[in-house]
């Protein structure tokens, strides 16, 4: 396979799904590989949580030399999809990739957690993930080079005591990465995520970035590109045969702690 060729997304049709962080902060999965995806030579359409972040990815896609298709939609409604799904740009009649990027989250620990707070957290997280694959899979089906890139985190991985509904959500979504590759494998679509950790689009103060540098065995945090990168490769035919995969992209925290070592306490203050 020709490494370059198997990077050039010219043709393909980009569907991203971004709610930023915290729902109401700065996104960046979704905005980064937009912006990625568009310089490979994709048409993408992005759905953002905001008109602040929708006009953000515009520009990102502008700038990456693309047309923007932008929509503003609300994560907390699960039929949201499937209205995005019915509204696809002229000319579109397939989707050959879908990203999503849900970051709802309450930082809050298990005792101080509300029950209305923690089902808000796994209803944007885990049934609009669910919601958006379900949405777009009869598109996804007629695509001879499908593929779903859901966004994780390391948090869904081990667990993150500071941030209890963000980690059981993510974690969820972790299962269904693994049980929709092995339902769509017979269709012809791979379904992958990235385990993500921090990242420099956070409003994150020193104190917890200081934190996470402790935790974190390269830096503390990722520049949002390198997200993208991760995205893009999974999406990607260099990845033609690899499905049911959480990447992990998170600076080397897994591999040298238990993801929330006891050392860190950055989100405690």
């Amino acid at each position: 396979m020709d490494i370059a060729q198997a990077f050039d997304f010219t043709g393909y049709k980009v569907v991203l799904i971004g709610t930023g962080i915290g729902v109401n902060g700065p996104e960046d999965v979704a905005s980064s590989s937009a912006a990625a995806f568009t310089r490979c030579g994709a048409e993408v359409l992005v759905a953002q949580a905001t008109k602040e972040a929708a006009e953000a990815t515009a520009e990102a896609i502008r700038d990456a030399g693309g047309e923007p298709r932008v929509v503003v939609h609300d994560p907390r409604d699960p039929y949201g999809p499937q209205r995005l799904a019915a509204d696809l740009p002229e000319g579109w009649d397939t989707v050959d990739t879908l990203v999503t990027h849900h970051f709802a989250n309450d930082f809050g620990r298990f005792p101080d957690l509300s029950i209305e707070q923690f089902e808000e957290t796994v209803r944007i997280n885990l049934t609009g993930v669910y919601a958006a694959s379900q949405a777009f899979l009869p598109h996804l089906k007629r695509s001879s080079r499908a593929s779903m890139v859901h966004a994780g985190s390391i948090d869904g991985t081990y667990g993150n005591p500071n941030v209890v509904s963000y980690s059981a959500s993510k974690g969820a979504v972790h299962s269904l990465v693994h049980v929709l590759a092995a339902e769509l494998a017979s269709s012809g679509i791979r379904v992958n995520g990235i385990s993500r950790a921090g990242s420099s689009a956070m409003p994150l103060k020193t104190d917890i970035v200081a934190e996470l540098g402790r935790a974190t065995p390269l830096r503390p945090v990722a520049e949002p590109g390198e997200y993208a990168a991760a995205v893009l490769y999974l999406a990607s035919r260099a990845a033609s045969y690899v499905t049911g995969v959480l990447l992990p992209v998170d600076g080397g925290r897994t591999a040298a702690t238990p993801g929330c070592s006891p050392g860190y306490t950055g989100y405690r203050h």
